[in-house]
């Protein structure tokens, strides 16, 4: 019985442990359900207007998690979601969200894409730096679209 308990002590995870691990993984499904809301709201936004977004709509539509940590920046599709796991377990901050909906075989313009963006409340960047990384998400989610 006591080589039992002490191999209990040692080898099962502590309740704090398991309370870490448990507010890691919910944190990731709050920010993966977040962008999965934003590329819903990008659909919604075709299916509300057919006229304006009519040749979107048979279109595939992706995601984009930008994250931001110590003196780097992230960019995550669905496909790199382990990625982005990682980041957030390491202290990164989602700064936006993004879904969209684009044809993967063009570049992304203005006027060919369709994108819900949410940007954090803590985020605190300046509106124009703030237009340049929704670009570089909106690209990087576009060019997921063909895997």
């Amino acid at each position: 019985m006591k080589l039992i308990l002490d191999f209990a002590r040692t080898h099962v995870p502590c309740m704090e442990d398991m309370l870490a691990i448990q507010q890691e993984v919910s944190a990731t499904l709050a920010v993966i359900q977040e962008a999965e809301r934003c590329r819903r709201e990008a659909q919604e936004m075709i299916t509300k207007d057919p006229n304006r977004f009519g040749a979107l709509a048979s279109q595939p539509s992706g995601w984009c998690v930008v994250t931001e940590g110590f003196w780097k920046r992230g960019f995550h599709a669905p496909h790199e979601q382990n990625v982005l796991r990682e980041r957030i377990e390491k202290g990164h901050k989602v700064i936006l969200t993004l879904g969209i909906i684009a044809d993967p075989k063009v570049s992304v313009t203005a006027e060919n894409h369709v994108a819900a963006v949410k940007v954090s409340e803590e985020c605190k960047l300046p509106w124009d730096k703030l237009a340049m990384i929704t670009a570089q998400a909106k690209i990087h989610a576009a060019s997921s679209l063909y895997r």
